[in-house]
């Protein structure tokens, strides 16, 4: 920090203790708006959102913003004049893209049916996923691919299970 120069040094608007170098000034407000949120109210200038001012100052500060001069100067401003040295002639093309109706438009998903890609089957619903998911397995291994049959599942534990006490029935005591 010994080689920087005084003016590009700045204050924080919410402590004026905390001096840092200009171009540090937007992380370190993010910083402390969070930490004095409740404390202090500042208001944001119309012409740099770099600027937070007090409310009271506020009015003053719109007034006088160094960086209003350059909005006033762009609103005012006459538009630039068109001469000689700055206009060139209309470039004219014999060919138009636009007339050649040989070519089919590029459709993306006719390109990935048709090419060597992975695709995946994103939004669909689960019997459409497994349709997709059969053609992506015929398209890419061929047609004679068969998928492999999955083994049936095991009966459930549900079934095994014995039913549980029911109060009502009468069961055998023992005595």
């Amino acid at each position: 920090m010994d080689n920087c120069n005084e003016s590009d040094m700045v204050f924080c608007p919410y402590n004026k203790e905390h001096k840092m170098l200009r171009k540090k000034l937007q992380q370190h407000i993010l910083k402390c708006r969070v930490l004095y949120k409740d404390t202090v109210e500042l208001m944001v200038c119309p012409f740099n959102k770099a600027h937070l001012i007090p409310e009271p100052e506020f009015f003053q500060h719109t007034k006088s913003c160094e960086d209003r001069k350059i909005i006033v100067q762009y609103q005012t401003s006459a538009a630039a004049v068109l001469n000689e040295d700055t206009k060139h002639a209309k470039i004219e093309s014999e060919e138009n893209w636009d007339d050649d109706d040989a070519v089919p438009d590029y459709n993306p998903q006719l390109y990935c049916s048709s090419a060597n890609i992975v695709r995946e089957p994103n939004g669909l619903f689960p019997a459409q996923r497994k349709a997709f998911i059969a053609e992506e397995n015929r398209r890419q291994f061929g047609e004679d691919y068969e998928e492999e049959k999955k083994p049936p599942k095991a009966k459930s534990r549900v079934e095994n299970r014995p039913a549980p006490y029911d109060p009502r029935k009468q069961h055998a005591r023992r005595q």
